[in-house]
């Protein structure tokens, strides 16, 4: 008399077969069930996830600090010559934060002959009201110079 397995319709000649089959076959064939600790810190990823994204939309959708200063300037025909590379210009730059958008900024780079035609040898390079000033000025004086307010 044979023996056989119910779940994979196979044949054994001893029980003893059988059940060593069954043993090493079939024993993890029920679902495995989600812990609830694994459950909860899987929703606790999610929520911070969730947080943090809202955190950077909220922040990116926040107006720069300076954009009027920024916005006025360009109003009054300021221009910021310099380089992307040049640590003075990027220093410049970051004085305005996210409202550096809103300046006449000129790329030498890519603007060679137009920042030659003006003789900028220095960046970053201010142009206010036809008057040249080099190096990086203080919101204060680009106030002054502009009449624009801070």
């Amino acid at each position: 008399m044979g023996y056989r397995c119910e779940k994979c319709n196979r044949d054994f000649e001893t029980e003893d077969a059988l059940k060593q089959h069954n043993l090493v076959k079939h024993v993890d064939e029920k679902p495995k069930k989600i812990g609830l600790k694994r459950y909860f810190i899987f929703s606790l990823i999610i929520l911070i996830i969730l947080f943090s994204v809202l955190s950077i939309s909220s922040y990116m959708k926040k107006p720069g600090e300076y954009d009027n200063f920024a916005k006025c300037l360009t109003e009054k025909g300021a221009v910021i010559y310099g380089n992307d590379y040049c640590q003075y210009t990027n220093k410049q730059l970051n004085f305005f934060g996210k409202s550096t958008k809103y300046l006449n900024y000129v790329k030498c780079a890519e603007n060679q002959k137009l920042c030659d035609d003006k003789g900028i040898k220095i960046t970053p390079t201010w142009e206010i009201k036809g008057e040249m000033y080099e190096q990086v000025q203080t919101f204060e004086k680009l106030a002054t110079i502009s009449g624009c307010e801070i």
